[in-house]
């Protein structure tokens, strides 16, 4: 007789666990860590000196190891998480200006330069802040951002934009 089979016990004990497990994911606490944020927006380059702590959840952005010395790799707006791919290593000198431009190939940050605007122009010195390595996949350039003399960065801003630039590598 179909009235005097047993009772699917099982079953609802399985759908109120799996009710219960749910209700749990949803109302956990979330377990945060303080990251550092920019509180001011920081022109690529120089030091970041304003920094505010907010809480996040954790995981949710890669740690910074050294923040002894937080240098901007890019411009950064406010509020801006601090993030290894952001950050820098090297400063640009106090005055001079930072441009992104065609490199010969992924220079490491601190190589000096010298960099002509154009074949007849004067050599404009140079500072790598940060380089990206070439993509084997693409056919572009590899590019970088490079600190250059007040004096000679419209020069540079010029020959980088009609394609006339000259890289050297100064040695040390």
């Amino acid at each position: 007789m179909y009235w005097f089979r047993r009772p699917p016990i099982g079953r609802f004990a399985l759908a109120a666990l799996l009710i219960a497990l749910g209700i749990y994911a949803e109302f956990a606490p979330v377990k945060t860590v303080a990251h550092p944020f920019t509180e001011t927006s920081v022109v690529a380059g120089q030091s970041i000196n304003s920094v505010v702590w907010r809480e996040v959840a954790v995981g949710l952005f890669a740690p910074i190891e050294d923040q002894t010395e937080l240098v901007a790799k890019v411009d950064l707006p406010p509020n801006t998480p601090l993030i290894p791919a952001v950050l820098g290593t090297i400063k640009s000198p106090p005055g001079w200006w930072s441009l992104v431009i065609d490199l010969p190939t992924y220079l490491d940050p601190g190589t000096r330069l010298a960099i002509l605007p154009d074949p007849e122009g004067e050599p404009v010195e140079g500072l790598v802040l940060a380089s990206t390595p070439v993509d084997q996949l693409a056919y572009g350039v590899p590019t970088g951002l490079v600190a250059v003399e007040a004096e000679g960065a419209p020069a540079i801003a010029k020959g980088a934009a009609v394609g006339s630039l000259i890289v050297l590598l100064l040695p040390g």
